[in-house]
């Protein structure tokens, strides 16, 4: 599947979830700490979440090793997607890869989607982030 047609599919999914939901848009915190993942434990993961251009675009650096932008999407600051990448020095498969990302700001919890390839394969992690610095 192609960037453009996974956005696509992203944006369709985003409003039909913004209109059934009518919850409060809650704009992202500047700082989270890992707290889940299907990619192992962490306790000493977190993400750091820079808004540039008046909340609708974001810089996001993680601690251990990747970086990515992003923009809200649909006007929505609790939902973005965008692209990153694993710094080439992280000592794992990921180490230089590209992906995709997806975040949704519910509360103080972050859910984060990172869609990238590792050795060939696609790899899809997903973890949560509580807010620790708004």
């Amino acid at each position: 599947m192609s960037f453009r047609q996974y956005l696509l599919k992203f944006s369709v999914a985003s409003v039909a979830v913004f209109t059934l939901s009518n919850a409060a848009q809650a704009e992202f915190c500047k700082k989270y700490k890992q707290v889940q993942s299907n990619a192992g434990a962490c306790g000493n993961c977190y993400i750091d979440v820079s808004s540039l251009g008046g909340g609708h675009y974001y810089t996001i650096v993680a601690s251990n090793g990747w970086t990515a932008e992003a923009r809200s999407t649909h006007g929505d600051t609790s939902l973005a997607s965008g692209i990153g990448k694993w710094r080439s020095d992280v000592g794992h498969a990921f180490a230089g890869t590209k992906f995709e990302i997806d975040l949704e700001q519910q509360g103080s919890q972050l859910s984060m989607t990172m869609d990238g390839n590792a050795n060939g394969q696609r790899q899809i992690i997903r973890a949560k982030f509580q807010c620790i610095k708004r």
